[in-house]
C-alpha cells in the first residue's frame, strides 16, 4: 500500500461532472484491538475495556456473552478525494474570477478524541500514531474553520475546468477482508470493573466503526479544453 496521494479524476470534457468522492484506497488493513465503552447493566460501573478475552488485569473483558460478540472484525484505514462542495466550474475564453470558500477541513478536536481513545493512543500527535500504527506517512491536520480565496483565470481561447478537492481519511473496523463497517454495538459480555475478581454483565459499544475525517489537505484540480 502506497503512500501517495490517490489519482484525481480524469476531466474528460467540458460536459463532464465530477463525482461527489474518487473511489476510496485502502492504506492500511489489519488487527488492532480497540478500546470499546463498558457499561454495567446492574451497578454503577463504566469504563473502557480491550474487545478481546483477557484473563487478569482491570478493567478487562472476561467473556462475551454466547451470541452476543462482535463480528470477526479488522481495522481498515482508507483515504480518497471529497469534492469541495460549491468549487466546480467553467470559465471561458476572456473570463476570470476571485472567490472564496468558506468551509471546515482538518480534523475535530471531537474526532480527534474519539479516535485516540479508541484506538489506544497516546497524547502526542494523531498523525505520529497513525503513522506507527500504519507504517505509512498520515497527515491529518488540526479543525480549521477557513476562507479560501482562489483567482483562476480561463485561457486565451477555450474553456477551463476547475475545483477543489479535499483528502479524506476513513476510519473503519470491517467485517474480515471486506469494507463492511461492523455495527458499533450493543454487545454483551461479562467485565471485571475492578480488580475485585466481580464480574457484572456489561454492554459494550465501540465509539464509531465508520469515521470519515478530513485531512486538511486541499487540491486544486483544472484543465483546459479548446
Amino acid at each position: 500500500m502506497s503512500d501517495a496521494l490517490p489519482d484525481l479524476p480524469k476531466i474528460e470534457s467540458v460536459s463532464w461532472s465530477p463525482p461527489a468522492q474518487t473511489t476510496p484506497v485502502d492504506v492500511a488493513r489489519g488487527t488492532h484491538r480497540m478500546v470499546m465503552i463498558a457499561d454495567a447493566d446492574n451497578a454503577d460501573y463504566q469504563d473502557g475495556v480491550l474487545d478481546i478475552e483477557m484473563g487478569q488485569g482491570a478493567p478487562r473483558l472476561n467473556n462475551w456473552w454466547s451470541g452476543c460478540a462482535p463480528p470477526e472484525r479488522q481495522f481498515l484505514l482508507r483515504k480518497f478525494w471529497k469534492l469541495v462542495p460549491g468549487t466546480f466550474s467553467h470559465l471561458a475564453s476572456g473570463t476570470a474570477f476571485s472567490r472564496s470558500w468558506p468551509y471546515a477541513h482538518g480534523i475535530s478536536a471531537a474526532d480527534s478524541q474519539s479516535i485516540m481513545a479508541q484506538m489506544r493512543f497516546t497524547n502526542s500527535g494523531l498523525s505520529e500514531q497513525v503513522s506507527l500504527l500504519v507504517g505509512h506517512s498520515v497527515a491529518i491536520g488540526d479543525h480549521l474553520s477557513a476562507t479560501n480565496e482562489y483567482a483562476v483565470a480561463a485561457p486565451a481561447s477555450g474553456t477551463r475546468v476547475w475545483m477543489l478537492w479535499d483528502l479524506m481519511y476513513q476510519f473503519m473496523l470491517v467485517r474480515k477482508d471486506t469494507a463492511d463497517p461492523i455495527p458499533v454495538g450493543t454487545y454483551r459480555g461479562d467485565v471485571d470493573f475492578a480488580y475485585d475478581d466481580h464480574y457484572s454483565g456489561a454492554y459494550l459499544n465501540y465509539r464509531w466503526t465508520n469515521l470519515v475525517v478530513s485531512s486538511g489537505i486541499i487540491c486544486p484540480q483544472d484543465c483546459v479544453f479548446t
